[in-house]
């Protein structure tokens, strides 16, 4: 399924949104290649593009519908326009079938609503104007990893469980030099700090995920181990470790 796109100026909301076949490949070019070129062509220097590319799975058969309406929404939201007709920049206009796209396919959600395309149009138009106040349903995601029915949650996290039981192989874990205790103490003398700001949970403390990454890197705890040290769910865990990851590359 290609899904919506729409491209935002930061100063109106910091939130970009595009559809690639290959999201990967497409959010690398987009930061290298057609980067350097939107640079050296406007003489700017820094960064192009505002915040991290980040993504969540999703059950579409359930969500798909509030996504597009909520990304469709955006310009609306941030007083760009009045009218989401008049803003090109976004998939809207294939969805209302006037204009055609390579890079999107609305069939998938219109689906969703009517088997007749006319038909569907007309009630995604509606739905959108109806639901002018939509709040980000990104806030109902589990722990920013999935998001979708209880069941589909549930099959996420029996994943994750598994994905951490794999890469756990017993044969490794027992060839650990450091436990929890000396990381932790080491942390404190080399970072001049105290032990309880290693396990404080407020926003922005990044000793906190610096402390878990060594954990998992150095010791043969798992996952769930980890979260029970620092009084979270081994799926959040699984996030942090994900995200601090990410800032790394």
């Amino acid at each position: 399924m290609k899904i919506p796109f729409i491209i935002l100026p930061s100063r109106a909301t910091g939130e970009r949104r595009y559809s690639i076949d290959n999201l990967s490949q497409g959010i690398h070019y987009l930061n290298s290649a057609y980067t350097n070129w939107f640079r050296n062509k406007h003489q700017i220097i820094g960064p192009l593009f505002q915040g991290r590319f980040k993504s969540i799975l999703v059950d579409a058969d359930n969500y798909a519908l509030m996504l597009s309406a909520y990304i469709h929404l955006n310009p609306l939201r941030a007083g760009i326009i009045r009218q989401l007709e008049d803003y090109p920049w976004s998939s809207y206009l294939d969805y209302l079938n006037l204009r055609k796209s390579h890079i999107t396919d609305p069939s998938f959600v219109l689906n969703l609503i009517d088997n007749n395309t006319l038909k569907a149009i007309k009630k995604y138009r509606n739905y959108l104007i109806e639901n002018q106040d939509m709040k980000d349903p990104i806030r109902e995601s589990y722990h920013r990893i999935a998001l979708g029915s209880t069941t589909f949650i549930e099959k996420i996290k029996e994943k994750i469980d598994q994905e951490s039981r794999r890469r756990e192989i017993p044969s490794t874990r027992t060839l650990s030099k450091y436990d929890t205790e000396t990381i932790i103490l080491k942390m404190t003398q080399v970072l001049h700090i105290e032990r309880k700001r290693i396990f404080d949970k407020k926003r922005g403390n990044l000793y906190r995920p610096l402390a878990i990454y060594l954990i998992k890197r150095f010791t043969p705890l798992s996952l769930s181990e980890i979260g029970k040290l620092f009084k979270m769910d081994y799926s959040a865990v699984f996030q942090v470790l994900k995200d601090l990851n990410k800032n790394v590359k």
